[in-house]
This record gives structure tokens, C-alpha cells and sequence, in this order.
């Protein structure tokens, strides 16, 4: 969650869990997890028990859910994520697109559906979370004119979104499968371990001309600036 687009609401609606100043306890979320949804599933929507996550409406937006471990992973930051063993959140995040569709007049085309995570410096929460959502109306005209010149190694999208100089890749198939967009992310870099937390990362549902499939975004995390800026949590695709 961006510094920019603050927690109000979520954090409001769990006060026993703060202190003051407001909004100060930046582990807010994984008490939710950790303390609440583990043990009897409510407030969040459902728990994976197998595969070590939970899914959790916000209270921001109309359809807006988000991932969350249920073992504590801090962020992009985290040495976990770059164990090929940590179970694949983006691809679970894909397959729960159904929590979203759930909230909207009908379901989200392909290319309207987006996964983003914040940079280390551009959330306020210190537990991992995917945020599931609607995309908004200009980035998808961005991505839409710009898909098929996406290719499959990472280079710089032609144009901008939301402010944001991403570089995009290219990832084909009905679901992400095998592919996991933290360990795509960290084999581009020098110094996974030290470098990550500076990046967002976000995944797009997408038509190419040769078939289904996503693109894959990232940056270096300009100040304020989260993956999630791609996203509108009023889904005005929708209407």
C-alpha cells in the first residue's frame, strides 16, 4: 500500500490492533492474519491452509482483495521470495480473481485484472501482500496499445503509466503456471538480497495477437510511488 493512498479505512476498522499516533503499527495486517484469519478465517474471505495464504477484502475500493502469506514475509525485500521453494502468491493471486468478479455488475475482461505489489519504501504495511484489482482505464489503454510490442525479455515499456518508466516482459499461457515474477525480477538484478525491496512488481492479465497471457511490470520505486498506482479501486472499467 502506497504512503500516498494510506490504509484509513482498514486501519479504522481494527483499532484494537493500533497505537497512537494513528496508523503507526505497521503490522496491522499480518494481526489480521496471524491472530484472526488463521485461527477462524473471519474477517478474510477464505485460508489457504496448504498453500500459505489468505485472502482479505479491503475496505478501500468496490472489488479490491489482497493476498497475504500466512507466514510472515515482510515485503519485496523478504530472502523468502527468492526461494524457489516459497509457493508462487502471484499465481494464487491470479487463480483468486474470483473474489474480485464476486463484487463487480459482471466479470473482468482479461486485460482489466491486475496484481501489484509496492516497493519496500512505497507501503506502509510490513507483511506481503498482493493487491487484486481492477486496472485502471488509462493503464489498460496503455498496455492494450503497447502489448504486442512487448516482447519475451525485459526492455522498457514504450510509454509511461500513472507517472511510472516501467520496464515489461512478456509471460504467454491461460495462468502464470511455473512462472514466477519475484524470481523473474531477481535474476535481473546484481544483488537480489539488496535490491528487490526497491522494485514494485505487477502482474496484467493479457490478449496478445498470438493468444492469452500477461505482461509484467517493474520499476525502481520512485518516492510515493507503489505498484499499485496502476489500479483503480473504483473499478470504472466496469461501468
Amino acid at each position: 500500500m502506497t504512503f500516498s493512498r494510506r490504509v484509513t479505512a482498514l486501519a479504522a476498522s481494527f483499532l484494537p490492533f493500533l497505537f497512537a499516533p494513528a496508523f503507526a503499527d505497521s503490522d496491522v495486517l499480518w494481526k489480521i492474519v496471524h491472530d484472526k484469519c488463521v485461527v477462524q478465517t473471519a474477517p478474510c474471505l477464505s485460508v489457504n491452509t496448504n498453500e500459505h495464504y489468505a485472502m482479505l477484502k479491503d475496505l478501500r475500493g468496490v472489488a479490491q482483495v489482497l493476498l497475504i502469506p500466512t507466514d510472515k514475509i515482510t515485503g519485496m525485500e523478504s530472502s523468502a521470495l527468492l526461494d524457489p521453494a516459497t509457493h508462487n502468491f502471484f499465481a494464487d493471486a491470479w487463480a483468486e480473481r474470483a473474489d474480485v468478479d464476486a463484487r463487480l455488475p459482471h466479470a473482468l475482461p482479461r486485460d482489466g485484472l491486475s496484481l501489484a505489489v509496492n516497493a519496500q519504501q512505497a507501503r506502509s504495511q510490513n507483511q506481503l501482500h498482493i493487491h487484486v484489482d481492477c486496472l485502471s482505464a488509462d493503464a489498460r489503454a496503455v498496455l492494450k496499445a503497447d502489448a504486442d510490442k512487448i516482447g519475451a525479455d525485459w526492455a522498457p515499456l514504450p510509454d509511461t503509466i500513472a507517472g511510472h518508466k516501467f520496464t515489461a516482459l512478456r509471460v504467454k499461457g491461460e495462468t502464470l503456471g511455473d512462472f514466477n515474477p519475484f524470481l523473474a525480477l531477481a535474476k535481473t538484478l546484481k544483488d537480489p538480497a539488496k535490491e528487490m525491496g526497491d522494485h514494485n512488481l505487477v502482474v496484467v492479465g493479457a490478449d496478445f495477437a498470438d493468444g492469452p497471457g500477461f505482461i509484467v511490470l517493474t520499476d525502481v520505486a520512485a518516492p510515493g510511488m507503489g505498484g499499485e498506482d496502476v489500479q483503480d479501486h473504483s473499478c470504472a472499467i466496469t461501468h
